[in-house]
């Protein structure tokens, strides 16, 4: 059986999914939709699934932090 993510896979992630990317970065689901709606956080669509590049969501922490 396969064991529950940790927060240490969740850091080495090529893509997010909505609901891990909450989860590892402290924010709500109406919060990230807000994001992407405003083209403030870049996403990518697999079928139906909604999925946040890594390096975006590090461009998105960077900049949200007021790093160049």
């Amino acid at each position: 059986m396969l064991e529950p993510q940790s927060q240490n896979t969740l850091a080495q992630r090529v893509n997010w999914r909505i609901n891990d990317f909450c989860l590892a970065h402290g924010i709500g689901r109406t919060s990230v939709y807000q994001e992407i709606k405003r083209g403030e956080l870049k996403t990518i669509k697999v079928g139906s699934r909604t999925l946040i590049p890594d390096i975006e969501a590090k461009a998105w922490q960077s900049r949200k932090q007021g790093i160049k």
